[in-house]
């Protein structure tokens, strides 16, 4: 769904009974109710209840349509909703006089992925933030959707993120795996790109456009020759501490100036079988 097709009024206003109910609770004298917030693209995902989109929050918000004397509204960050978005959305709360607050601010602050390191060249089509990894072998980031993503312009399958993101995921972990704990100790330092020869990925569950992480685990790896490195990798995406999908991945990463070679041969290659 696109931004313009979200609903442009904005929701009747959740008020707190004087008796808490799910996902609820009294806190000093006050009712506390938990929210998530998602980008206008996951609105199939919002409730309007527990999940609102942004643009039905910042109506309420602006429309003064805000939670009952008594009750305060925590608002956590979904998938879709940007730095940019983050700071509309803090503002609006800040003159809620305390009505409405996030949960954690510092989370829209922490931006994606430079491009580069995951090997894109469009900021939108960066899926991870955070990247760390404690040790060369082992790496973790946060799933970062952005709401303009290419493998989310075109989706039409129900509240789910796609599966085709959950690959893309894990191959940015890959990439950004080598080029932030591996590639800085090779010498001398070359441009490389990712080339997969297998996976076997297995799907255990919907990922939704809720907070999730990707990780990478080096299980084996031939560096012997700079110009083609080897490695067997186990990739998992997780929700609320559960793996969504898990795979066992063969790649490789080679040296650009011989890609470019063996790619323009091959292309050649094909040509001339396709012409005959």
């Amino acid at each position: 769904m696109t931004p313009d097709q979200a609903r442009t009024e904005a929701p009747e206003a959740v008020s707190c009974p004087r008796s808490p109910r799910a996902g609820e609770w009294a806190l000093d004298g006050y009712t506390r109710r938990d929210v998530v917030v998602v980008g206008d693209r996951f609105a199939r995902f919002a409730r309007g209840d527990r999940v609102l989109t942004l643009s039905d929050l910042l109506a309420l918000l602006e429309s003064g349509g805000l939670p009952a004397p008594g009750c305060h509204w925590v608002v956590h960050f979904g998938q879709g909703v940007d730095t940019a978005d983050g700071e509309r959305l803090e503002a609006a709360c800040g003159r809620s006089d305390g009505a409405v607050r996030l949960a954690d601010p510092e989370t829209f602050r922490r931006r994606p992925e430079s491009p580069a390191v995951v090997h894109k060249s469009r900021p939108e089509n960066v899926l991870l933030a955070g990247v760390h990894s404690p040790e060369p072998a082992r790496c973790r980031a946060e799933l970062r959707i952005h709401r303009d993503n290419e493998l989310v312009l075109d989706h039409h399958t129900g509240e789910h993120v796609q599966g085709i993101v959950i690959i893309e995921a894990m191959r940015q972990i890959c990439i950004a795996q080598f080029e932030t704990a591996i590639r800085p100790g090779l010498a001398p330092a070359a441009a490389y790109a990712g080339v997969w020869q297998r996976i076997d990925l297995s799907f255990e569950d919907f990922l939704f456009p809720l907070p999730a992480t990707v990780e990478s685990v080096i299980v084996d790896s031939d560096l012997g020759r700079e110009t083609h490195l080897k490695f067997r990798a186990t990739t998992a995406v997780r929700q609320h501490g559960r793996a969504v999908a898990t795979a066992g991945i063969e790649y490789s990463m080679i040296a650009q100036e011989r890609i470019d070679t063996l790619e323009r041969r091959k292309a050649d290659q094909a040509t001339r079988a396709y012409l005959g």
